[in-house]
């Protein structure tokens, strides 16, 4: 998903009203909200920009195309936000031709600014050898960057590199560690399966349980996982 930005930045207090108001009529008047942004954007604040872009990328060729442009404005405006959607538009080929290469740049040049989501982006293409090469080292040191700068997904993908020994020493006691700080529904189906199968820490089902329980609602694997052990499988299938 693109970044959105929920708050305006800019030192002029009725530019942040403005860019607030557009926020509150974003569904009840989608034209209004336009109106107001580019109003905002025009006098420079970035968010607005971040913001606008978000909604074009979903329209014409020419709203695509104008999006871009705005997110290479709140780039150079020094909104990272701006850099990580260019880096988002040319990974899935949004108003651009499909280009992992050129997603990877901008993803860096996001990252490098301190962009916790597009720090996560960066390690899995060097996870997966997208428009850089493989490099488990380097993938596992920006999602590890990425958790310490908060981001859940951050935190569970470099958890699943400890894990696992990928890029990094196999670490199964930190790697629980970093699964319950990121505390997702993917995170605790992850630690339950660690705990439910004793992978380099010890077994706990009661725990695992609970963990899945409460995954459950927002995981549909974490509740084939409970069916199976309610079935009477000791291990998921």
């Amino acid at each position: 998903m693109m970044d959105v930005p929920l708050r305006s930045e800019s030192a002029d207090a009725g530019i942040r009203s403005i860019f607030d108001e557009a926020v509150s009529l974003k569904e009840k008047d989608p034209e209004k909200c336009r109106e107001l942004l580019r109003k905002a954007a025009g006098s420079g604040c970035s968010a607005s920009m971040v913001l606008l872009g978000d909604i074009l990328i979903d329209g014409t060729q020419e709203e695509k195309q104008e999006a871009l442009s705005l997110f290479r404005k709140a780039y150079e405006c020094g909104n990272n936000m701006g850099s990580r959607n260019l880096g988002y538009c040319f990974a899935l080929g949004l108003g651009v031709e499909k280009d992992k290469e050129e997603a990877a740049r901008w993803y860096l040049v996001s990252s490098e600014s301190g962009n916790a989501k597009a720090q996560c982006n960066l390690g899995v293409l060097y996870e997966y050898g997208h428009g850089v090469p493989e490099d488990m080292a380097e993938a596992a040191r920006w999602y590890k960057e990425s958790g310490k700068n908060g981001y859940s997904r951050g935190m569970t993908n470099y958890a699943r590199m400890l894990r696992d020994g990928k890029g990094v020493e196999r670490d199964p006691q930190a790697a629980l560690e970093w699964f319950e700080k990121s505390g997702s529904p993917r995170a605790k189906r992850l630690m339950a399966l660690m705990l439910l199968e004793g992978n380099g820490v010890p077994e706990d089902r009661e725990r695992a349980v609970k963990l899945l329980e409460s995954a459950a609602p927002k995981d549909k694997k974490s509740i084939a996982i409970l069916e199976g052990l309610q079935n009477g499988r000791s291990r998921p299938q």
